[in-house]
């Protein structure tokens, strides 16, 4: 019975696909570019909607904040448009965030200057010397989180119906910025997905300042879901763990959810924590 059952729920959403691949598709996207007033560089916001987002009712959505914009906005928008095909997740905003990039390499300076919580002129050497750029600086964090709290998320607010509901995704250096905002201001977003990322920064001091800052504060009320791929080795995945257990132990009013993907890497683990991320924060299905 539960078989037939099963079969008949695939069969049936086969069906509905089509009749509903056109909504799916009709989500609008805006684009805003501002300067930040923190370290003066620009940024440019991609505004995802949700397709029943319209200004003539009163509906306010969650909205979730992703970090590197010049791919994850294409990532999410496609994964989106995949789950609208069925009833699986909430309707949310989805907010990219990216420096305004006129090249891969300027990229890579970009990101590596806002998401890194302090500097290293040792990694800023090395780092340059493997991909093969010119060297820039690290340490821009502080500025870029002031820029996320005092400029970017009022401007969404403003602009676009959202409720309460605040969430960050990051991945690799995304990921420690991530868990930088989750140590120094926990309660700016109400969800932090925090996927591969580079906790092994300085020798691991973001564990560090957690278990020394977290100790005797358990007011933290947060959802985390926390990720790395198995296949990025112990550099990546020991100061992962480790970043758990401080959690575990210190911050018991977070509700972590831990996921190590099998057979994946550094990079081929993205789309999962996309999806994941959305399950995990979104699901319809929790609560049926």
């Amino acid at each position: 019975m539960k078989k037939i059952t099963t079969r008949l729920m695939l069969l049936l959403t086969c069906l509905y696909i089509p009749t509903v691949y056109a909504a799916a598709q009709s989500a609008s996207s805006d684009t805003h570019k501002l300067v930040s007033d923190y370290n003066k560089k620009q940024y440019q916001l991609k505004v995802l909607l949700p397709a029943k987002y319209t200004a003539s009712d009163t509906v306010a959505y969650p909205v979730l904040y992703v970090l590197d914009g010049n791919y994850s906005t294409s990532l999410f928008q496609s994964t989106i448009d995949l789950f609208s095909m069925a009833p699986e997740l909430q309707q949310l905003i989805i907010v990219t965030i990216d420096g305004v990039n006129t090249s891969y390499e300027q990229w890579l300076a970009n990101r590596y200057y806002d998401y890194t919580p302090s500097s290293d002129p040792a990694a800023d050497t090395a780092i340059a010397r493997f991909m093969k750029t010119a060297v820039v600086p690290s340490g821009g964090a502080t500025a870029f989180l002031q820029t996320l709290e005092k400029q970017i998320l009022p401007w969404v607010e403003q602009h676009y119906k959202t409720n309460a509901d605040k969430g960050l995704y990051g991945h690799s250096l995304g990921g420690l910025f991530s868990a930088y905002c989750l140590l120094q201001k926990p309660a700016l977003f109400h969800r932090y997905s925090i996927n591969s990322p580079s906790l092994w920064w300085r020798q691991g001091e973001m564990a560090k300042q957690f278990a020394a800052t977290t100790a005797a504060d358990s007011t933290i009320d947060a959802r985390v879901f926390l990720s790395a791929g198995k296949l990025e080795g112990d550099f990546m995945i020991k100061p992962v763990d480790a970043f758990e257990k401080v959690i575990i132990a210190n911050l018991p009013g977070i509700k972590l959810n831990y996921k190590i993907f099998d057979d994946e890497t550094h990079l081929s683990v993205v789309p999962l924590t996309c999806t994941r991320t959305l399950r995990t924060f979104y699901s319809l299905m929790a609560s049926r």
